[in-house]
């Protein structure tokens, strides 16, 4: 038997998405099978894809999508605590598809009262956020928080976790004005545009410096958000979505006692990337049976017409998370 599967092939102007049947496999060992009901979308599947030209050598096609909601299919050998029919949700890897295989300590249950396109909008962005305020920058309750890029999966699930964790300004970033009011619901306190020459003296105005940063943009943003901080601040960076090159006032970094973070999953080990969900979830997965933090899925699309979610999400008009149903 075979099922439905989409793979980023090499290109001569970079990758391309390709539709492909792929074989059944049982699962084996401390695996699971899973069939996908619904998957994630996130940027960085784009801004990988122009590096992914057919004359580099080194470059070798890959399986699309890095998260997934569904029900267990088939289970390993070695496989305790979960059965077939359990609702899960994971990061994980080839999940723009019908099936994938995944290691069972990779699982999360879906909370009760959650649709599957709802879980399928938790494990990259939610990890991603808690990882970056808890571990990384161990943000305290009354402290200020700027987040930029706020309309986005992962800038939508950290206003929710600042705000849970009790942020004293939880402050987001838009270049859409348009934006603010769904931002403001999420639970900022305050929503800045950044076409908005003085934006940084108005963040300082309102908060007094902000002791943690979370960036998805870098660029030319970076030095301004560098420009909001107070002392002993500590800077997160996530995303480098406007540019990987940005410039830095060292002695700005160093009159204000500034910490400097850089983050990716791309070079964590596998054991690393887990622990990182399995923090999320001791911490947080509680919260959304309880209602207190909610996915937030902007629009859906079937599999078969990921070019057009990916289409969608180059238009820069979602808040929060574009899902694939399947």
């Amino acid at each position: 038997m075979s099922f439905k599967q989409w793979w980023v092939v090499p290109g001569p102007e970079g990758g391309k998405i390709e539709l492909r049947s792929v074989e059944h496999r049982l699962p084996e060992g401390n695996e699971v099978r899973v069939k996908i009901k619904a998957s994630g979308i996130n940027r960085g599947e784009l801004i990988s894809r122009p590096l992914m030209v057919s004359t580099n050598p080194k470059v070798k096609s890959m399986p699309s999508g890095i998260e997934f909601a569904g029900l267990i299919d088939s289970v390993g050998a070695d496989v305790q605590g979960w059965a077939e029919g359990d609702r899960v949700m994971a990061r994980a890897s080839a999940c723009h598809a019908e099936f994938t295989l995944v290691e069972a300590a990779a699982l999360m249950k879906i909370p009760a009262g959650l649709s599957f396109e709802s879980a399928a909008a938790i494990p990259n962005v939610f990890v991603t956020a808690h990882d970056a305020i808890v571990t990384q920058a161990e943000m305290q309750a009354h402290e200020s928080i700027l987040i930029t890029a706020g309309s986005s999966g992962v800038g939508c699930a950290a206003i929710q976790i600042a705000q849970y964790l009790g942020a004293k300004h939880v402050i987001a970033t838009t270049r859409s004005n348009h934006k603010a009011a769904s931002l403001k619901q999420l639970g900022t306190t305050e929503v800045i545009c950044t076409t908005d020459a003085n934006w940084p003296e108005e963040v300082k105005k309102i908060t007094g410096g902000i002791n943690v940063v979370i960036d998805q943009v870098g660029g030319d943003l970076f030095a301004d958000c560098l420009k909001t901080m107070a002392l002993k601040g500590r800077y997160v960076t996530v995303g480098r979505n406007a540019g990987r090159d940005a410039k830095l006032n060292l002695d700005l970094l160093a009159r204000q006692q500034l910490s400097l973070i850089g983050v990716t999953f791309r070079t964590r080990t596998q054991s690393e990337a887990l622990a990182c969900s399995t923090r999320f979830a001791q911490d947080l997965l509680p919260a959304f049976g309880a209602g207190l933090l909610q996915p937030v899925v902007d629009k859906t699309f079937t599999l078969k017409d990921l070019s057009q979610a990916h289409r969608y999400m180059q238009s820069d008009q979602q808040i929060g998370k574009i899902v694939l149903v399947t």
